[in-house]
């Protein structure tokens, strides 16, 4: 989504004569026609930014379950080799 700091790209998108009246009818002080386009844009781009930062959430889980299953085959060796040393010892 488009903050105030962010650093914007310069673009041309092309419009159809209505396009463009509507957009001057909705535009006004402190609200440009550019403003109103970027909206829209993240406003259709909304479900793309939730299913990605989704998948950077899943993506995480999965990194952190990986590490948990990695050290939980390092504690079942560990009591193996507990388990085999009392073996040995009676």
């Amino acid at each position: 989504m488009t903050t105030k700091k962010e650093k914007l790209i310069r673009t041309t998108v092309q419009l159809s004569p209505h396009q463009h009246r509507a957009l001057e009818t909705l535009s006004g002080p402190g609200k440009s026609i550019s403003a109103i386009v970027r909206t829209a844009i993240d406003e259709y781009l909304d479900p793309y930014y939730e299913q990605s930062y989704d998948n950077q959430k899943l993506d995480r889980m999965i990194e952190e379950a990986k590490d948990q299953i990695g050290k939980l085959q390092e504690d079942a060796i560990e009591m193996r080799d507990i388990f085999e040393d009392l073996r040995n010892k009676v």
